[in-house]
């Protein structure tokens, strides 16, 4: 049998210095912030310069079109409005604030929107007892033993088990009556929460491409039970003959509405069963507008399926995201604008924020890795577990367990163990980290980068 003849290696040269100068370029883009970047303070994002010049509000074309609306709560609002004020309400002329108390918080007004509930329900149903209570002493109707017990409330499968969020669900539908009162003339009604952060030149260039005058109604998908709605903390963007038509078919049903509620535990559900029923079904936005923050995201996730991966998509929201983490991310978005032409994907947000804080061991962190059952009795038996698995990426070693996980997310700081634990451990296998980011950024040339109808 004859063989092939060989190419000279000549000839080959060139293909191999080329693929060696790819990969120096990608892997200096990934790490050429590093320095800039630490966890000296507990931070997981980029901490920029305070001074960064800040790009002009005339730039984000298309934001006059757009009414905010902004949920929160009185328990919450006092510490988590303000950092809205400097970031996602900069430059936005058309937003309104709804809480389930009127107040002033430094300068700008504070809307009760369950001020027109029907009054028999204020008075008889047990989710208005902290209602009435908030409207007659305030924030001071209320003991620092109680206003603890909330905050430390755990969350169920039926909700958060505090008075608060009992509460919220009542928010949604008379929200998304009052929007409309207050803008009736806005092509789009973004609703976002007191821990949402928005990437506004994401956002407007998303909208820029799709038809307002439509009937939409764009969220991350979620479902409970047979109805699929926008998870509310992601942000969802209804468009203006959507809302009229559900407030048409909500007031025109009022006491099926109000009953649905009492009996329900979820707003966004609520809200999205609503519409639905207005006939406007939701039209999935998953990932340009997803539920995470950048530590807890995975952005491989194939959550919206296999051309929905995050790492490929512009970045219009995050989600549970901290008073600095949104100063940071705010900073992060000045920056990029900046020096970039486009906007930035999640994936940029991982090799900018998240590759340069990974380690191949961290003390006193958890990753979340979610795979059990691993036989380990150490941290390092539980790195060599991972080692010894192709496709594991990370490892953490909590309480006693070893979990690993076929995916990469930064994180948290743990909590301090109970008496006769060790710390939390977490690492990451580093050189596959590296591979996947190689690999990630190669599949963009052939994934989508916009969520659109």
């Amino acid at each position: 049998m004859l063989a092939a003849p060989s190419r000279p290696l000549t000839s080959r040269l060139p293909l191999r210095i080329a693929a060696v100068v790819f990969v120096l370029f990608v892997l200096h883009q990934i790490y050429s912030f590093h320095e800039r970047w630490s966890l000296s303070n507990g931070n997981v994002l980029p901490r920029l310069r305070p001074d960064a010049t800040e790009i002009p509000c005339s730039a984000l074309r298309g934001l006059d079109d757009i009414l905010v609306v902004l949920k929160t709560g009185a328990n919450e609002a006092p510490v988590k409005i303000p950092r809205h004020f400097n970031t996602t309400l900069r430059c936005v002329k058309h937003h309104v604030i709804f809480s389930d108390l009127a107040e002033e918080i430094e300068g700008h007004q504070i809307l009760n929107v369950l001020d027109e509930v029907d009054p028999s329900i204020v008075a008889q149903h047990p989710d208005f007892e902290y209602y009435q209570r908030l409207q007659q002493h305030g924030r001071d109707g209320f003991t620092a033993e109680e206003q603890a017990q909330w905050a430390a409330a755990q969350n169920t499968q039926g909700g958060r088990d505090s008075p608060g969020w009992r509460l919220d669900k009542w928010k949604f539908l008379p929200m998304a009556d009052k929007a409309l009162r207050h803008r009736p003339d806005a092509k789009w009604y973004f609703f976002i929460e007191a821990d949402t952060f928005v990437v506004w030149e994401t956002v407007l260039a998303w909208l820029a491409q799709i038809d307002p005058n439509k009937p939409w109604y764009l969220g991350q998908q979620m479902m409970i039970g047979d109805v699929v709605f926008a998870y509310g903390g992601s942000g969802f963007v209804i468009s203006n003959s959507a809302l009229r038509k559900v407030v048409e078919h909500r007031n025109a049903d009022l006491k099926q509405y109000d009953e649905f509620t009492g009996n329900h535990w979820a707003g966004d559900c609520i809200l999205g069963k609503t519409l639905n029923d207005a006939g406007v079904p939701l039209t999935w936005a998953f990932p340009t507008l997803q539920s995470e923050a950048p530590p807890a995201l995975d952005f491989a996730s194939g959550f919206g399926g296999p051309s929905r991966k995050p790492w490929c998509y512009f970045a219009g929201t995050y989600h549970h995201v901290t008073s600095e983490e949104t100063v940071e991310l705010g900073n992060f978005e000045q920056k990029w604008r900046q020096k970039n032409t486009r906007p930035f994907r999640h994936g940029d947000i991982f090799k900018y924020a998240i590759r340069p804080n990974l380690e191949s061991e961290r003390h006193a962190w958890d990753n979340a890795s979610d795979n059990g059952g691993n036989e380990a009795k150490t941290a390092a038996d539980c790195r060599v577990v991972c080692d010894g698995t192709p496709e594991c990426l990370q490892w953490s070693f909590v309480e006693g367990k070893c979990k690993t996980a076929t995916f990469i997310k930064l994180g948290y700081a743990s909590q301090k163990p109970v008496e006769g634990q060790s710390p939390a451990v977490s690492g990451w296998m580093l050189d596959r980290v590296d591979t996947f980011v190689l690999a990630m950024d190669l599949s963009c040339a052939t994934q989508p980068t916009w969520a659109l109808p």
